[in-house]
């Protein structure tokens, strides 16, 4: 006799069914291709995490907010155009309340908005859960792993970067869970108050999308090309800070000006170091989310008097085509890879941190710990939505298979671009023909360095005089290599989507005489001998 069938197999016969003829409705209107990714997305979230084992207590915070209904349902009607607007919350933190603003935010990625999990800002007095940070960013992960931009501040602050606040919590409102989502710092004055570095609000400028004017999305504007473009976001007075801003925009015009002096006029307004740190983490995180356009931030330091970076919105491997090593996000990019000695320390501090992360397996470690503290989050979130097409309308509900495979590619993805560019860095091989004068040809990219110690500290180079450097109980030169615009691209500071590729070397070394016998040739990102 035929055994009865569970009420969990009837449920997924059911479920199953309603699915098909979901499968069958949206090949209609949208085609098979379509059809097929947004159905098989909601097959995996019933199917998988409606019966997945019981998820455990929740070891990342959780985001607990009542906020009126009506108020709701009124921001909710009026979406993406309803997320500038406030209205009153609280906050639930261990049975205390607390009064906050909340609001929607992110019209310009309909992931923000769209579906069931909506990216909100939270705007809280001195005294709150998240204190010193007054204003977070409480976000649906653009990625189907969750952890993507969380990771990617993660890899630049342990280069580093100046990052903001990030912390993976669990938001739920009136009662209702709304799921896994990526809490972070809004940027403003505060930045150095927040982290106990200065006593009051220092001047910082936002570099994005111009404001919304009436119900149309602003198109995006070259930010290093006029100071106005930039977004003063703080109470400190902006006098000095609007100075060095006219200042720093005129320095990053290219002009008939010798490199040197746009080097140095460069070098008076910006924190050089913590620049080549972030150049050399957009390389790591390998995006090209940051560029002309948006994400950028700028910090004066009041110590200084120069500008600092902080990494904003990465999203770790939103990777250029082909993940060229010079890939130009924005026009301080340019300045800095024109610069020799700059680009070859942005690349000493990349090549390290590849080192760290891919080689010492401390990417992996750190992920490893990320994804156990909210496993419990993730299967209890039935609420995961995100693209699952290549079209950005299409935000429908994933499953945890999703947060899986994509787990599984941003470990692939980053271990075969780190392994790329290490090998890239790392190689260099040069043929060599020492007669009267010496003779260096290269096709790797590396740029070489020469080290002697018995021999003039003046060599020409390619007929140029050049003074050596002291160096190790000796002299040292470094012959940098010549970036050039890839084929059919603009070689200028202000243009989009720029590739610059390293050009062969041929370069003669006259010593003044006999070629020295303590000669050394090494790479001079690694160190390490030149073959």
């Amino acid at each position: 006799m035929k055994k009865p069938s569970s009420p969990a197999a009837i449920l997924r016969i059911g479920f199953t069914v309603l699915i098909l003829l979901s499968v069958l409705g949206f090949a209609v209107s949208l085609g098979p291709s379509r059809a097929a990714r947004i159905a098989g997305a909601a097959v995996a979230n019933v199917l998988v995490d409606g019966f997945a084992e019981q998820p455990g207590e929740h070891r990342i915070p959780i985001i607990d907010l009542r906020v009126d209904p009506a108020a709701l349902d009124s921001l909710n009607a009026d979406l993406p155009w309803s997320g500038g607007t406030n209205v009153k919350a609280r906050l639930i933190d261990n049975g205390v309340e607390h009064k906050v603003r909340y609001r929607y935010r992110g019209m310009y990625t309909p992931s923000h908005f769209l579906g069931g999990k909506k990216s909100f800002r939270l705007s809280m007095k001195r005294s709150n859960p998240w204190a010193p940070y007054r204003r977070v960013n409480v976000i649906n992960p653009k990625a189907h792993n969750l952890v993507n931009n969380h990771m990617a501040a993660w890899v630049a602050g342990s280069m580093g970067v100046p990052v903001p606040m990030d912390e993976m919590v669990f938001a739920r409102i009136n009662g209702q869970d709304i799921g896994v989502m990526e809490l972070y710092e809004q940027v403003d004055g505060d930045f150095e108050r927040n982290r106990h570095i200065w006593p009051e609000q220092v001047p910082v400028y936002k570099g994005d999308f111009p404001p919304i004017n009436g119900r149309t999305l602003s198109k995006g504007r070259t930010l290093w090309a006029d100071a106005a473009r930039w977004e003063y976001s703080s109470k400190a007075d902006s006098t000095i800070a609007r100075a060095k801003l006219l200042r720093l925009i005129a320095a990053l015009r290219k002009d008939t000006l010798p490199m040197a002096a746009h080097r140095d006029s460069i070098a008076a307004l910006l924190d050089v170091d913590a620049w080549l740190r972030y150049e050399a983490a957009l390389l790591v995180i390998n995006t090209t989310h940051v560029d002309q356009y948006h994400n950028q931030w700028l910090v004066l330091n009041p110590r200084s008097g120069r500008y600092y970076p902080v990494l904003w919105d990465a999203l770790m491997l939103f990777a250029p085509p082909g993940e060229p090593l010079y890939y130009v996000n924005d026009a301080m990019s340019w300045w800095i890879m024109r610069i020799p000695e700059w680009r070859l320390q942005r690349d000493r501090y990349a090549r390290d941190a590849m080192q760290r992360l891919h080689r010492e397996g401390g990417f992996n470690r750190h992920l490893d710990a990320v994804v156990e503290r909210i496993r419990p989050s993730v299967l209890a979130d039935r609420n995961k939505f995100g693209n699952v097409t290549l079209e950005p309308e299409d935000v429908h509900r994933v499953s945890v298979l999703h947060v899986i495979g994509s787990l599984a590619g941003l470990r692939d993805g980053a271990a075969a671009h780190w392994e790329q560019a290490l090998n890239r860095m790392e190689r260099a091989e040069a043929v060599v023909d020492r007669r009267a004068a010496l003779r260096i040809r290269s096709e790797t990219e590396a740029p070489i360095r020469l080290h002697w110690t018995d021999a003039p500290q003046q060599v020409l180079v390619n007929g140029e005089a050049v003074q050596a450097e002291p160096f190790a109980n000796g002299w040292t030169i470094v012959l940098h290599r010549e970036l050039v615009a890839k084929q059919g691209g603009k070689d200028h500071p202000l243009a989009d989507k720029q590739v610059l590729v390293v050009a062969p070397l041929d370069a003669t070394i006259d010593f003044g005489g006999s070629i020295p016998a303590s000669l050394m040739l090494t790479n001079a990102i690694t160190d390490e001998p030149v073959r």
